[in-house]
């Protein structure tokens, strides 16, 4: 299954508004979209490695961050950055009440559809 802030954001846009104030809610919905964005990254990366563990994969990007593509660090960094989750999901309310055009929206398609199987 597809992961996406703009899923998430049609699901849950009502509670999200634009204060500064940080809603318990506020985090409840995002700690269910990290579970299933790891969640998705972990099956797809079994599925080619069945031996695959992330709190391995974790240690290893902290511990080579300096070896890490720079793109792919920012593209896993910005998926727990939870100032963009909110700017994604207040955008999406904001384009689907017609008061804007084009957001930008962090999707979770295929991560693993590179790596080289063992």
């Amino acid at each position: 299954a597809l992961v996406s802030t703009q899923s998430t954001g049609s699901e849950h846009c009502e509670e999200f508004e634009k204060d500064k104030e940080k809603k318990l809610v506020y985090t409840e919905i995002y700690n269910d979209y990290i579970t299933q964005i790891e969640g998705y990254i972990s099956r797809r990366l079994k599925e080619l490695h069945p031996s695959f563990q992330m709190d391995i994969l974790l240690s290893l990007i902290q511990s080579r961050r300096d070896e890490v593509d720079p793109e792919l660090f920012d593209t896993l960094a910005s998926f727990a950055d939870f100032v963009l989750f909110k700017e994604t999901i207040l955008n999406y309310k904001s384009q689907r009440d017609g008061e804007m055009g084009e957001f930008p929206s962090l999707v979770v398609t295929s991560l693993a559809c590179g790596l080289p199987k063992s």
